[in-house]
């Protein structure tokens, strides 16, 4: 089976991907600050207890420091045998840091562009944004995040980043149906458009969120979320959300809820 966690890293983004073959990719690693690592405290202890001695990829989507602060723990710990992100320049001390873990364990690093695409263990993989040239570039370091989609038989989930409006507004050619969907943004009131979702038509969206002062999950975002008849599960509420495949049903689990899903519509 193809599973996907979606860690409870507080107000960040991490997520572990683990594919039928027993490989593992993570996507963000969450926040560090104010005395807290999640690489150090949620990441790592996990893939021990999973017993991985190794990544075989690491997707940074963007280089804000909840999506890239436990990176430098990560990479201290477990090999990484390829990085990759959007590769912009960033000064933030979480992200100096990261670049500095890649350089010292000698990692191999790729910047992320659109268009790319791999095959791991029956588990078809495509970045969706950035494309290149991209206009808006530098202008919002979210709408900049790498989008990642995963298709294993007749599953497929999408993974945003903090991409909002603007990027989705970008891949609007590229966007094919997914069953789950990782949020853009925590829930910003700047992301999941009612076009984006009637396009992606998401059966359970995942919102990776922690206590915060931006008001996330908006109220408009879950409205938007509601009126699609999407079963929204949160890691503020629900933990960490497994979402686990055989290509033809899936099962979104969390501390408070699980339900199961047929892929066909």
């Amino acid at each position: 089976r193809l599973t996907l966690l979606f860690l409870d890293v507080g107000q960040g983004d991490a997520a572990l991907i683990r594919t039928p073959g027993g490989h593992w990719i993570e996507v963000d690693a969450g926040p560090v600050g104010e005395g807290r690592d999640a690489g150090r405290r949620v990441v790592v202890p996990l893939l021990a207890r999973q017993g991985v001695d190794r990544i075989d990829l690491f997707v940074l989507s963007h280089a804000h420091r909840d999506h890239v602060g436990g990176g430098a723990a990560v990479l201290a710990q477990v090999p990484v045998s390829l990085a990759i992100e959007p590769g912009e320049l960033f000064a933030d001390s979480a992200y100096d840091d990261w670049l500095a873990a890649l350089a010292a364990h000698h990692t191999r690093w790729r910047a992320a562009r659109a268009g790319v695409t791999w095959v791991l263990d029956g588990v078809s993989f495509r970045i969706l944004h950035p494309p290149t040239p991209w206009a808006h570039e530098g202008e919002d370091l979210n709408e900049d995040s790498v989008v990642l989609e995963l298709s294993y038989g007749d599953f497929r989930a999408l993974l945003m980043g903090d991409a909002g409006f603007v990027a989705e507004s970008a891949m609007a050619a590229g966007l094919r149906s997914a069953n789950v969907l990782k949020v853009g943004h925590h829930g910003s009131r700047t992301a999941s458009s009612a076009a984006f979702l009637a396009a992606v038509h998401p059966q359970a969206a995942i919102v990776s969120v922690g206590r915060n002062g931006y008001g996330h999950p908006s109220p408009e975002a879950l409205d938007r979320l509601g009126a699609a008849q999407v079963a929204v599960w949160r890691t503020d509420r629900e933990g960490t959300v497994t979402v686990s495949t055989d290509g033809r049903t899936f099962t979104v689990k969390g501390v408070r809820a699980a339900a199961v899903f047929g892929t066909s519509r």
